[in-house]
């Protein structure tokens, strides 16, 4: 009795080990292999299949000449012709039935199939012309004791609303560094700055482009100073997972210095002229890290040799989870024109940890 039950239980499992291959769904290639699983869409000339040996292929389309679904997909043609049904094929003919239609064509001139509304060409196309918001908090700390006392810290937040047409950008940030201890103590870095930066597309290449900085150093008498610029960007490299963006325009610089007499008041050093904008952004966005590279150059129209450069650089690593990272970078601020006793160049190497999210 026991044997039979066993053999009529093995009998039921290979029945259904049958009836499931036998229902699953079927892509055939000009080769003769045929692979069994669950098609999940076909788009750009790339046929999905999800498979229980080796997760999901991509197969090219040139190389099917047989397609075949259990259940009912979304199946359209190229000039549009739209059908819902299971997919047979028969003759070298793709075959749709679906309620109330019927369509018919070879595989090459299937477009695109898709299970479910939310992933139909349509769909995709609006969450793509979405914008959406993504933010980013960041703090470094690091101090020293023993021969030394020194203590630095940076804070920062970043939003940024984005489109596949254009990107609005603001961002915040503070620095301060002190060494020494008691009467001893110096400040070696004191600055805030805010900006906002908006560009837009009006070609795939090129865009316009405004933004706005403002900010204060203290360690270098500037009381305020203000970056207004506008003009035009051409991206040489536009893709998914990197850019590379050249801008040119024209900007406002405006600097007020203390005192060094009396620091409750503006200097005579003071600068308010129209400049050039000019500058290069680059990232580039791999499977576990990121980099980034971006240089600004803004000299007087009135002298040439009265300019601002401001670079920096970055490599960002994730740690525990996508949203927390690590980043280190090198950030230069040169003044070709500085007050009196103050240097022309300031160099930041940083180490940032950074909490980002949408």
């Amino acid at each position: 009795m026991n044997t039979r039950r066993l053999l009529t239980a093995l009998g039921l499992a290979t029945a259904l080990a049958g009836a499931t291959q036998l229902t699953a769904d079927t892509v055939t290639t000009k080769d003769g292999s045929t692979i069994q699983g669950k098609v999940l869409h076909v788009s750009g000339g790339v046929v999905e299949i999800e498979t229980a040996f080796a997760g999901v292929l991509k197969v090219q389309q040139a190389s099917v000449i047989s397609l075949a679904t259990d259940s009912p997909v979304y199946l359209r043609y190229q000039g549009g012709n739209t059908v819902q049904g299971a997919v047979s094929t028969a003759g070298g003919e793709v075959r749709v039935a679906g309620p109330g239609a019927w369509g018919t064509g070879t595989v090459d001139k299937v477009e695109s199939v898709w299970i479910n509304d939310s992933d139909s060409p349509e769909a995709k196309a609006a969450a793509a012309a979405k914008r959406t918001w993504a933010f980013e908090a960041s703090v470094d700390v690091m101090g020293t004791t023993g021969n030394s006392t020194s203590m630095a810290s940076a804070v920062g937040f970043a939003a940024t609303l984005a489109g596949p047409e254009d990107k609005l950008a603001f961002y915040a940030a503070y620095t301060k560094a002190e060494q020494g201890k008691g009467a001893a103590k110096t400040t070696t870095s004191d600055s805030a700055k805010a900006g906002v930066d908006y560009s837009a597309y009006f070609t795939p290449r090129a865009s316009w482009y405004v933004r706005e900085e403002i900010g204060t150093d203290k360690v270098k008498d500037l009381d305020f100073y203000s970056n207004s610029a506008a003009g035009l960007g051409y991206a040489v490299i536009r893709k998914a997972n990197q850019e590379l963006t050249f801008r040119a325009g024209l900007a406002y610089r405006y600097e007020a210095y203390k005192d060094d007499n009396d620091p409750t008041t503006l200097g005579n050093d003071n600068l308010s002229t129209a400049a050039l904008d000019l500058g290069v952004a680059h990232s580039y966005t791999a499977a576990t890290w990121r980099i980034g590279n971006k240089v600004t150059f803004m000299p007087s129209l009135e002298d040439f040799a009265n300019y601002r450069i401001q670079h920096d650089s970055f490599l960002e690593l994730p740690l525990a989870s996508t949203q927390w990272k690590v980043r280190v970078g090198v950030a230069n601020d040169y003044n070709s024109e500085p007050q009196p006793t103050k240097k022309k160049l300031d160099t930041t190497y940083y180490t940032k940890f950074l909490l980002s999210w949408k």
